[in-house]
């Protein structure tokens, strides 16, 4: 038992392989967010602002699915969207995710996200007020996205 709790020690010790992110993360994430406005407002939703929190929380996903090749919305030691935005302090009345890889760009990414209609009725909840998006490279050379959406809950 002690000889496998310190083999778990050393696992969790080891370094991570740093996520590499694209260059234009930066004008990637503001035309997501314009793209997602213009989405929104065709539908007579509120336009979402962008949220520091939620964005950090969408970059580690976008790494996690990076990292692992696979979409999946568990992040480390099988943490769902709730465990990672209390872990960025965002508390939520709502939240959502959308993953996808292989887009090359904003554009692409919000088209398939659009033609999805679970990953449509998420870009489209009335209920959101904010969004955070984050983008990694896999090693298999695809782009890996996060969209998370949230409405932050009241005091």
């Amino acid at each position: 038992m002690i000889g496998r709790l310190a083999a778990l020690l050393v696992c969790l010790a080891a370094p991570v392989a740093a996520c590499e992110v694209p260059n234009s993360l930066v004008t990637l994430r503001a035309e997501l967010l314009a793209l997602t406005n213009i989405e929104r407002e065709a539908a007579g939703a509120a336009p979402l602002r962008r949220d520091l929190r939620l964005e950090a929380a969408a970059q580690t996903q976008a790494c996690r699915v990076a990292e692992r090749q696979s979409l999946s919305h568990r992040g480390s030691w099988f943490a769902g969207l709730g465990r990672r935005l209390r872990r960025e302090d965002y508390p939520y009345a709502m939240a959502a995710e959308n993953l996808a890889d292989g887009h090359l760009g904003a554009t692409t990414v919000t088209q398939g996200w659009m033609e999805s209609p679970a990953h449509r009725a998420n870009l489209l909840d009335r209920r959101a007020t904010e969004a955070g998006f984050g983008a990694a490279m896999g090693q298999n050379g695809r782009l890996h996205w996060s969209m998370i959406l949230a409405a932050p809950q009241e005091d």
